[in-house]
């Protein structure tokens, strides 16, 4: 198994494609059986989708938007301006199958109907792959993942992020091979002649403030201790949400201050799934960037610059500790969310010297995304918000 990755800035989708794909090839010294693709807003995608029906039938590609920029080791590419990058993966000794399936108003079927097509791309019809790495368009990454269960069970660790823009309303997309989706769950099935390790984290330690929901909707919460939800929040926060009060996005505002539902622990050290605040209504209820269920315990997190910096390294470093004491990894693919890089934006080169300082040479690609899945823990695939999630393939 031989890994690499290559990257380009050029104006157009097609030149930047063919330049990265150009550079892969030569770093590989041979063709790769598998790409990995991100890539900015301002591509047209559909030209990006035409670039890449060009490679042989044989390859599969596995693509998604990224907010604002993406990384390498080379660097951050993209911001200002369009950029993408590529990893590719030669193994002649595994088996990758990817397939993208429509969400529509069904998410938890297009899930497993992706998950079987992507096992049957891969030539491994009835057998489990290693992991699945999922990109999804967001809103109901929750149901999803279910639907993938419902195919492989909750034991295979499902990875990845949500699509992303450069903003809230700009245009997320997902691509295979020849073919540019807006509204897709997109799979691959990773069936890998080495071995693959994996870590999920996020940056964040809880506060006293704490509640138990007693009415959701989805995304929406209405209320905190019977009080707007909002309200409450604000409070909490020393004020932090004052302007948005009656309405308005609150993303950015709460980068930093997030609310987590405990997720178990590690060792003596106890998880928790992030959810990040997006909105502020009319009556001041809240939205947020994944589901809440009543009878949810809820505990306002606090991070800051430094340790969401800092943490990516640290993620990296676990998924290297959870590898086989021989492990040597020669990839890792790193999912690193947007609210959290627009937080830390004038430093993200910071943020790329802490997965080199870990990595090694190791090549890696990373994007941003508007929602992170993983697993803390064997059979608990989740998704969540202002999260980093890693793996490693080497052998």
């Amino acid at each position: 198994m031989k890994i690499a990755t290559s990257a380009s800035t050029a104006a157009a989708a097609g030149e930047a494609f063919d330049e990265a794909v150009s550079a892969l090839r030569a770093s590989l010294g041979t063709a790769p059986d598998h790409i990995f693709l991100s890539y900015t807003e301002p591509y047209d995608v559909d030209e990006l989708a035409r670039a890449t029906a060009a490679l042989p039938a044989s390859v599969r590609v596995h693509g998604s938007s990224s907010c604002l920029s993406v990384m390498t080791a080379a660097g951050v590419h993209g911001a200002p301006g369009p950029g993408l990058a590529l990893l590719g993966i030669a193994d002649a000794q595994g088996a990758y199958g990817v397939a993208a399936e429509r969400i529509g108003a069904a998410p938890r079927a297009a899930g497993a109907r992706a998950a079987q097509r992507a096992i049957e791309d891969a030539g491994r019809a009835g057998e489990l792959p290693a992991l699945i790495w999922l990109t999804s368009q967001t809103g109901a990454e929750e149901q999803v993942l279910l639907g993938i269960e419902d195919v492989v069970g909750p034991d295979v660790p499902v990875f990845g992020g949500s699509s992303a823009a450069d903003s809230l309303d700009g245009a997320q997309s997902q691509l295979e091979r020849g073919r540019a989706h807006r509204d897709a769950v997109l799979l691959t099935a990773l069936y890998p002649s080495g071995e693959i390790s994996h870590a999920f984290s996020s940056g964040y330690v809880p506060t006293e403030h704490r509640c138990r929901v007693t009415r959701a909707e989805g995304r929406r919460l209405p209320e905190i201790d019977g009080l707007p939800a909002a309200e409450v929040y604000n409070r909490w926060t020393g004020g932090l949400i004052s302007g948005q009060l009656g309405g308005g996005s609150i993303l950015e505002h709460t980068a930093l201050h997030p609310v987590g539902r405990p997720s178990g622990w590690i060792g003596k050290v106890p998880q928790f799934l992030l959810i990040h605040p997006s909105t502020v209504e009319k009556d001041n209820s809240m939205t947020f960037s994944a589901n809440i269920n009543e009878g949810d315990e809820l505990v306002l997190m606090s991070g800051s610059r430094e340790s969401l910096i800092g943490r990516v390294r640290s993620v990296v470093d676990a998924a290297r500790e959870a590898a086989p004491p021989s492990f040597r990894a020669q990839g890792a693919l790193v999912i690193f969310c947007a609210g959290c890089m627009l937080a830390v934006r004038d430093d993200i080169d910071r943020v790329v010297q802490g997965i080199v300082a870990s990595l090694g040479a190791t090549p890696f690609l990373g994007r941003f995304t508007f929602g992170e899945q993983g697993c803390f823990a064997r059979g608990r695939n989740q998704h969540a918000n202002l999260s980093i999630a890693v793996i490693l393939l080497g052998q």
